[in-house]
C-alpha cells in the first residue's frame, strides 16, 4: 500500500501520533516532511527490532514555544521525532546512527527517550 494515507504516514506510524499535540493541522509542506520522517522511523524500527512509541512528532510554533522547545526545533518542520521503546535510549541512539538520514541529522539521548531528526547535517548532544 502506498503511503501516506488518510490515517498513516507509513506502515507503523499514524498521522495522529506524529501530529502536533495541540490538535492543530500541520501545513501541507510539513505533512510532506512528516511522511519522509516516518519512512526513516520505519528503518529505525526495523534496526531496533521492536515497536517505537512516538512521544513527540510535529510541533506547531505556538506549541513548541509553550513547552520550551528550541526556537529552531526540527519538530516544527516535521523533520524530528522523540521516540521510546522497550529498550534503552542509548540502544535506540546507536541504531539511529545506522539510518543515514539520522546519522546525517540530530540524535540525542534523554533520560526516557531518544530524539532523532533529519536536519541534513550531523548534530549530537546530551539531554
Amino acid at each position: 500500500m502506498p503511503y501516506p494515507t488518510k490515517t498513516h504516514y507509513s506502515e507503523h506510524f499514524t498521522r495522529r501520533e506524529l501530529d502536533c499535540h495541540c490538535g492543530c493541522d500541520a501545513p501541507p509542506h510539513v505533512e510532506a516532511e512528516l511522511a519522509k520522517t516516518a519512512l526513516e522511523l520505519e528503518k529505525l524500527r526495523a534496526l531496533v527490532g521492536m515497536p517505537l512509541h512516538i512521544n513527540s512528532g510535529y510541533r506547531c510554533p505556538a506549541y513548541n514555544k509553550r513547552i520550551g522547545g528550541a526556537p529552531k526545533s526540527q519538530h516544527m518542520q516535521g523533520k524530528a521525532a522523540d521516540v521510546s521503546a522497550r529498550c534503552s535510549p542509548s540502544y535506540v541512539a546507536q541504531a539511529a546512527e545506522k539510518v543515514p538520514a539520522f546519522d546525517n541529522g540530530g540524535i540525542c539521548r534523554y533520560a526516557g527517550f531518544t530524539h532523532v531528526d533529519r536536519r541534513g547535517y550531523r548534530a549530537r548532544w546530551e539531554g
